[in-house]
């Protein structure tokens, strides 16, 4: 009688067991479709900071060939006042 009772429990055990291994399995797998993905959208927005980087980077190199107008302010910024107001009038 209680070699079936433990037959009966470790039988019970075992499925058991397959019915949680197989249940972590599935859970595995889910997590690791979950992570690829995961991995896929963090790269295309690295792809995307990249080209978004370089456009930048682009544009900033255009702009340093232009003649800056800020340049031109700072430098009548450091003259004097007296210098100032002639090149405020030249302006107009």
């Amino acid at each position: 009688m209680q070699m079936e009772q433990m037959q009966t429990l470790m039988k019970d055990n075992m499925a058991k067991m397959a019915a949680a291994d197989a249940a972590m399995k599935s859970h595995m797998e889910t997590e690791q479709a979950s992570m690829k993905g995961q991995m896929e959208l963090q790269q295309a927005m690295l792809n995307q900071l990249q080209t978004m980087t370089d456009q930048m980077q682009t544009m900033t190199d255009r702009m340093a060939m232009m003649p800056d107008p800020m340049d031109m302010h700072k430098k009548t910024g450091a003259t004097t006042k007296k210098d100032k107001g002639m090149a405020d009038d030249q302006k107009k």
